[in-house]
């Protein structure tokens, strides 16, 4: 059976020492730890205590602006009435810090005659003490009408303010308490928060990755991302933001937009329409005021070709062997404040070039009255020239550290170094060439829909079917069926407009594997039907030539408005 509360009758138990009834009521709130249902109980103990008609206890809004009741006792309830600091019995009593007594209150015709007509109940006398812990003030408590009929005394108004003191030690403790559960709530859901981001990051690069970034935040959670992933051709797909404002709604946004470009990231391979989508999302759920700049792209380390958007992000710095470091700015808003907003995909040729991202965070950050900006991280990455990139990031921060300079938001940075990559792709090629793998992937392009680009994939297409052991009329037919496939694409899929062709080459045990993928709108496969061998002409073999060379023709299904992809098999004889 559970112990009774020491407050619930302190009468009854002759609990009529107010210092015992203060212990009491501060057991009482440690007990229950709900300050609304203590602050009653103790206000119907405070009646019974004083031998009171009604009573009621007002606390001081966050404000200190109104005084409102939290509980009240006797035949009105007038529980969450508020009252201006300063008016009133219990408004002089909370400004005044004194007891302040009304005797004698039915002969006045003003507010107490006015409420007594509505209510029915008699005022005849108010007895009212400030609550308050040291010189803070938290409200107040009143009682009404001694059962008696007697005026209050001085016994009555000593009695009050000691009850008044004690009850308010006892909330402005159990607040407290609550002040401290709330904090460590809230350090859980930061802790949380921070291990959700770290997750979100991309693995540690390998030393000899040609991509590679760091993520250095100010406070336990952050408002600034990268990210970076290999696609099945090779292409490694970027990303660098940062979120207006600190704190965990920048995180919780942070998270949203990293989350959004790892999924569509993987199948948009238009860095601007990318951006236009997640700008589409982001309007759609962001708390106004908030915004993010963000850079994202895709690189194909086999070629150096580099494609990416810009919105509202610092110009990334492109750095070229012997020439003068350029940046690359862009006009387009940032995500999240238009959401018709148009976005822009910038191309360059990297030719062993390094291209550099980074948060205003690393621009900003400062030596005394100095801020870094793009010449000072241009001038520290060049420190550690002939390191790999991920060590120049590092050197980077490492020297900025030890210099002195001073951080006033995240730091990140990401950065893309072509030469490793074509020292990768060479070393890649001749390990291929040493200890041939039976199925693996060999290499992948991305490249626009203009016919004119065929002369650069066919010699790719003609190295790999070579390498698969096939013979000069095999390669041939390989050569053509894919040429056809690519062909049907820039004339049919995108209607001789602009798109994009991505294009991935596997060595099979057996063979050789093409995908062919293009991001027109999807196709029905089962309408797809070769035409009538009298009406083949060069340059238009259709699905019959494609599917009388090849072994395995098949259109892989992809969700609605990514496109089509089309895998071509052919196996050695």
């Amino acid at each position: 059976m559970a112990e009774p509360n020491p407050i619930e009758a302190p009468v009854e138990n002759g609990l009529t020492d107010p210092l015992e009834f203060a212990a009491a009521l501060s057991r009482s709130f440690a007990q229950t730890q709900d300050i609304d249902h203590t602050v009653r109980q103790a206000l119907a103990q405070i009646v019974a205590l004083l031998r009171v008609e009604a009573g009621a206890i007002f606390l001081l809004d966050e404000m200190q602006a109104n005084l409102v009741c939290r509980a009240s006792a006797g035949p009105v309830d007038v529980t969450g009435l508020s009252v201006p600091n300063g008016s009133g019995i219990v408004g002089r009593a909370v400004a005044e810090d004194s007891i302040q007594v009304v005797e004698h209150a039915y002969q006045d015709q003003g507010f107490f005659a006015e409420a007594d007509r509505k209510t029915g109940f008699v005022t005849r006398s108010i007895l009212a003490a400030p609550m308050s812990v040291g010189r803070s003030a938290i409200g107040a408590v009143e009682v009404l009408n001694k059962q008696n009929g007697k005026p209050f005394n001085t016994k009555d108004q000593n009695l009050l303010r000691v009850v008044a003191a004690s009850s308010a030690l006892a909330i402005s403790n159990a607040r407290m308490a609550d002040r401290l559960v709330a904090q460590e709530r809230l350090q859980r859901e930061v802790e949380l928060a921070a291990e959700i981001q770290r997750h979100l990051l991309p693995a540690e690069e390998d030393e000899n990755s040609p991509i590679s970034g760091l993520l250095r935040p100010i406070q336990e959670v952050s408002g600034d991302f990268y990210d970076h992933f290999e696609l099945p051709d090779g292409t490694i797909a970027f990303a660098i933001g940062d979120v207006s404002g600190k704190g965990l709604n920048a995180s919780l946004l942070m998270s949203q937009t990293a989350s959004l470009f790892r999924c569509l990231g993987k199948t948009v391979r238009d860095p601007a329409r990318l951006m236009s989508i997640l700008n589409r999302e982001i309007c759609a759920t962001v708390s106004r005021g908030m915004f993010v700049t963000m850079i994202s792209g895709l690189y194909e380390p086999a070629t150096g070709r580099l494609r990416f958007a810009n919105a509202g992000h610092i110009p990334p710095l492109l750095r070229r062997p012997n020439h003068r470091s350029v940046e690359m700015p862009a006009d387009s808003p940032p995500l999240g404040i238009l959401p018709g907003s148009k976005y822009e995909t910038e191309e360059v040729n990297l030719d062993g070039a390094q291209f550099i991202l980074c948060t205003d965070g690393v621009t900003e950050f400062r030596f005394g009255d100095e801020e870094l900006g793009t010449e000072g991280l241009d001038m520290l990455i060049d420190t550690a020239r002939g390191k790999p990139i991920a060590q120049r990031l590092n050197a980077v921060v490492e020297e900025l550290q030890r210099a002195g300079w001073r951080s006033r938001d995240d730091l990140t940075l990401l950065a893309i170094d072509d030469g490793m990559a074509a020292r990768s792709v060479e070393q890649r090629a001749e390990s291929e060439r040493d200890t041939p793998d039976p199925s693996d992937f060999l290499f992948g392009l991305s490249f626009p829909a203009d016919p004119k680009r065929l002369k650069l994939v066919r010699p790719a297409i003609r190295a790999a079917a070579e390498a698969c052991g096939f013979d000069e009329n095999e390669t041939d037919d390989v050569l053509l069926a894919a040429g056809e496939a690519i062909e049907n694409i820039i004339v049919h899929a995108y209607g001789n407009r602009r798109g994009e062709i991505a294009l991935a080459v596997h060595r099979m045990a057996d063979g050789l594997m093409l995908r062919i993928r293009d991001f027109a709108p999807n196709v029905d496969p089962a309408k797809i039907q070769p035409r009538k061998l009298e009406d083949v002409r060069p340059g238009g073999l259709g699905t019959h030539f494609i599917r009388a060379v090849m072994d395995d023709a098949t259109f892989i299904p992809l969700p609605d408005g990514e496109g089509n992809l089309l895998e071509l098999i052919k196996r050695k004889r």
